[in-house]
């Protein structure tokens, strides 16, 4: 499977809450064998978005001049 959207996460969310085992992604589908298994799947690709974000931002310093 690619790399996943936030659509995607939010589609996976969704069907936790209902019960869902099977998600259509935009290219496949997935059949979970349990919501244990969903649940894990969302931990992990939350904090492997979550790192890719955070991993994109450059640094930056804001410098502030005046005169006196």
């Amino acid at each position: 499977m690619s790399a996943l959207t936030q659509t995607d996460i939010d589609k996976l969310k969704k069907a936790i809450a209902r019960g869902v085992l099977r998600v259509e992604y935009a290219n496949e589908s997935v059949t979970y064998q349990s919501v244990d298994q969903m649940l894990k799947a969302l931990a992990f690709v939350e904090a492997e978005f979550a790192g890719a974000s955070s991993v994109n931002r450059v640094p930056s310093t804001l410098a502030v001049f005046g005169r006196d």
